[in-house]
């Protein structure tokens, strides 16, 4: 499967970038085997007055991506993303190899450390599974912000979601 991660830069070793719409580069990798498959210049969604989430939304649909990994998604873009049935996992840091590796562990059912120091390891199949403290989409009370309609994670985490 193509999977798309936002990131500060055009490889692999690039910080995965914390915004989706306004991320310097989106990197498509192949989920079985980690390579890189493409890096996109996404210049012009930095720039842009509006509407950048949503033009990156539909842009990386029409790549046939399966999974986003990002920082955060907007909900304009997630409102794009929702219709396209592609998996979106939010939260993500470290660098985009990292987020791949990351991916692909949780995809065959393992788990590997992200070699950040955020508080307990989280892996993609725990995001379904662990119980939020927050509001939701445009609440984000209590410790975390909420979204994807359930609430934040424990510590200062932002909630995760795992769509698909």
């Amino acid at each position: 499967m193509k999977i798309v991660i936002s990131s500060s830069g055009p490889d692999l070793d690039a910080a995965v970038d914390p915004r989706f719409g306004r991320a310097a580069y989106f990197i498509i990798a192949d989920s079985e085997n980690g390579e890189l498959l493409e890096s996109i210049d996404n210049s012009s969604g930095m720039d842009a007055a509006q509407g950048a989430g949503i033009t990156a939304a539909a842009m990386v649909a029409d790549k046939g991506v399966g999974a986003i990994l990002t920082g955060r998604l907007g909900p304009k873009a997630m409102a794009v993303v929702e219709k396209t049935k592609i998996k979106v996992i939010s939260n993500v840091s470290g660098t985009v190899r990292e987020a791949v590796e990351q991916f692909r562990a949780d995809s065959r059912g393992g788990a590997v450390s992200s070699g950040t120091d955020k508080g307990p390891e989280t892996t993609v199949a725990d995001t379904d599974k662990r119980p939020g403290q927050g509001m939701g989409p445009g609440g984000g009370g209590g410790q975390g912000r909420g979204q994807c309609g359930g609430g934040g994670g424990a510590g200062k985490g932002r909630g995760l979601c795992k769509r698909g």
